[in-house]
């Protein structure tokens, strides 16, 4: 599958258009989780606000029942029914004294329009009569039978609530019916009453008792939902529920949602979108300043395309200005560019001294190669006229003279030690039997390269610190030994003594001669260069031997394999 290749700008781009839907997400479902929260308290607080106010109209009920109460327990009403039930009393003239009465009784509450008492013989009230038909009558005398002397309670279509409740006769506990007591309850006045105090009125009121309907003005009569909120006539409403404490009467009230969230909702919204126009504009400003960035570096990489191209020459004058990261990395470039044509300028110079260097090298080659042909014809001479010390002597200078000339700058240790076996002989020659020495190497060493002429010098300074200087016999010793990864290389030898201080010596100048000190100078530098600052000389002094060692890297046997 192919990928898709991006650049940094449309990575960028990417990211902040999914930073702003990801922030776009994340506020909606805050500012969601907010208003579901805000919502439930708020209806919880109304709905404690609305049983509150309502609790207020039980009053009203609390007061008829406690009307209907005295009715039972009133002599004046018990002696003047009781005499209607009996035959003893004209229904005409006992029903004006009842009737004076009531009118008295009316007055308790400012909300208890009628009352009225219902007898075989006729109704008695005290204002416009009990209201209901003559069915509704006999109906709601058959549910305060129902109830026992209980209180009960009926509606009416008008809105009227009526509390009904059968008299029965207290004397002699015969508990015979005497009459049926109305007490009419004004509804749509007292439920005004109540939408008047109410901060966020609603516009339906369902009351009931015992399953039947008190008073309602919602358009369907009954509700039967069970959420917390529905339509009326297109009108979002919350529904309050809840029982009344005296009456016991359940109670459902319509309060339209916008009385509560109107202006709530339009700051809602009006913040929202105050807060996407904030956050449109920060992308919009942060996409400027990616763009721009984009463009600074898009210009870095052009100046990389053209130093690659080998276009490109530095400019200090025309670096980037500025102290943010991008500029000083424009900056480093042009550094960088200037100091790479500064050391391929160095290195060309180099190169042409080099190649002079070679030149003139060539050059006095033709004195050594002169010089060791002539130590050939005098050793041919030598062998000629059986001079034999001057010929051995002729053929290992010419040995070393042609090792000296050489181009190669590592050799393996055999040739080393071959070299040093002229060097010694040589130098046996002139001090007889004052010199001895002998050579140590394992034959897993000998093909481990090493830098040319690295033992010679080693060899030459014991001999002239211990025969030359002193004039004492010395015994010289060579050794090569294989460790784990590395060769040792050790050249000790008696009759002399290295000074403490002597790498200080040398780093100084401070030693006996200059030739003494270039020549370990040299091999020093030379393994430094070589094999890295862990390698160089070592010096020490033990058992009476004066001993000098380095170590290079390899094990390798006779026939240039690592040994094992």
């Amino acid at each position: 599958m192919k990928r898709i290749s991006l650049t940094l700008e449309r990575k960028l781009t990417l990211i902040l258009v999914s930073f702003f839907f990801s922030m776009l997400a994340v506020a909606i479902i805050i500012l969601s989780s907010l208003w579901n929260e805000y919502e439930r308290r708020v209806y919880q607080i109304n709905s404690d606000n609305t049983h509150n106010i309502l609790s207020r109209a039980d009053s009203s009920f609390s007061s008829a029942m406690l009307l209907s109460d005295i009715f039972i327990a009133d002599g004046f009403f018990q002696d003047r029914l009781s005499a209607i039930k009996d035959g003893t009393a004209d229904f005409q003239e006992v029903s004006s004294g009842i009737t004076s009465r009531l009118s008295t009784m009316t007055d308790s509450s400012s909300f208890i329009a009628d009352i009225a008492l219902s007898l075989p013989q006729g109704i008695i009230n005290s204002g416009m009569g009990v209201g209901l038909s003559s069915e509704a009558i006999d109906e709601a005398a058959a549910i305060a039978r129902e109830a026992a002397g209980a209180t009960a309670w009926v509606g009416s279509d008008d809105g009227s609530i009526y509390l009904v409740r059968a008299i029965r006769r207290i004397a002699f506990l015969s508990l015979d019916e005497l009459a049926i007591l109305f007490i009419r309850i004004d509804g749509p006045s007292l439920v005004s009453a109540l939408r008047s105090e109410l901060p966020n009125a609603g516009i339906s009121l369902i009351l009931a008792s015992d399953g039947r309907l008190l008073y309602s003005d919602y358009p369907g009569g009954m509700y039967s939902g069970s959420g917390i909120y529905d339509e009326i006539d297109d009108v979002r409403c919350f529904i309050y529920r809840g029982n009344l404490p005296a009456s016991g009467f359940s109670y459902i009230d319509f309060v339209p949602s916008d009385q509560i969230f109107g202006n709530l909702a339009k700051f809602v919204a009006g913040t929202f979108s105050a807060f996407l126009l904030m956050l449109l504009a920060f992308l919009l400003v942060l996409h400027y300043m990616v763009r721009r960035i984009i463009g600074r570096v898009n210009s870095l990489r052009e100046k990389m395309d053209a130093f690659e191209a080998g276009t490109y020459i530095s400019s200090g004058q025309d670096s980037e200005e500025g102290g943010d990261e991008i500029a000083q990395l424009s900056q480093h470039f042009d550094r960088m560019v200037d100091g790479y044509r500064a050391v391929v300028e160095d290195n060309l110079h180099r190169e042409i001294m080099l190649k002079d260097s070679e030149i003139r090298m060539l050059t006095q080659q033709i004195n050594p190669h002169f010089l060791y042909n002539v130590l050939d014809s005098i050793y041919w001479l030598s062998q000629k006229y059986e001079a034999d010390d001057i010929a051995a002597m002729s053929y290992d200078l010419a040995s070393l003279f042609r090792a000296a000339v050489s181009a190669e700058d590592l050799v393996p240790i055999r040739k080393e030690l071959e070299m040093l076996e002229s060097f010694l002989r040589i130098q046996r020659s002139r001090f007889h039997d004052s010199i001895s020495y002998s050579v140590d190497a394992e034959a897993c060493t000998l093909e481990a390269l090493i830098p040319k002429f690295s033992l010679q010098p080693l060899v030459e300074n014991a001999v002239k610190h211990s025969v030359e200087e002193r004039g004492v016999p010395t015994e010289i010793s060579v050794v090569c030994r294989a460790g784990d990864g590395t060769i040792l290389l050790e050249v000790s030898n008696t009759g002399s003594q290295f000074p403490d201080d002597i790498v200080e010596k040398l780093a100084d100048g401070r030693v006996s001669s200059s030739s003494e000190r270039i020549g370990l100078q040299n091999i020093d530098e030379r393994l430094h260069l070589l094999f890295g600052e862990g390698s160089g000389l070592r010096f020490r002094n033990s058992g009476g031997r004066a001993i000098v060692s380095f170590s290079v890297p390899g094990r390798f046997d006779a026939e240039g394999n690592p040994c094992r």
